[in-house]
């Protein structure tokens, strides 16, 4: 690991953000700081973008970083120096606009073959980030072992409301 990642680990008041996760999803404290860490290390590979211009998308397997990546993004304050202090500058949260989603699905029907094609490239870009960036293990961590626990099914049966 590198120093700033290293450093990128460290959150200030880290336990009011793991607790508010806790409020919204039936999760132990220990699962909770381990998807809290998977977190600042994505928001980490999501700083390192603008210097690489590789985009950085949240695909399924990676819901359960989005939904603490909301929690934490509600600890303004704390969020806000998190990436000051860590990036520099603010790690924006860019939802995928609802009008690019049916551009896909239209994609898609007329011509599955290419938007698969598409799909896959933009996936193999991503994970050679991940892989090049944070390793082998947190490549597997969250495109398998995080992927086949934190399912959108799972996701939804232990949120709290």
């Amino acid at each position: 690991m590198t120093q700033d990642l290293i450093e990128a680990l460290e959150c200030e008041n880290e336990t009011a953000i793991v607790e508010g996760f806790m409020e919204r999803y039936n999760v132990s404290y220990e699962e909770a700081v381990d998807i809290f860490t998977e977190t600042k290390k994505w928001l980490w590979l999501a700083s390192k973008t603008s210097e690489e211009d590789t985009p950085l998308f949240i695909d399924k397997p990676l819901l359960i970083i989005d939904e603490m990546w909301h929690t934490f993004i509600l600890h303004t304050k704390q969020y806000y120096k998190f990436c000051l202090q860590n990036f520099r500058r603010f790690v924006h949260h860019q939802p995928t606009p609802p009008r690019e989603k049916i551009k896909a699905e239209k994609e898609l029907l007329k011509n599955p073959t290419k938007a698969l094609q598409r799909q896959e490239e933009r996936l193999s870009r991503q994970y050679s980030f991940i892989y090049d960036h944070l390793g082998p293990e947190t490549l597997l961590k969250w495109y398998e072992i995080m992927a086949e626990k934190y399912t959108p099914e799972y996701i939804k049966s232990i949120k709290k409301y």
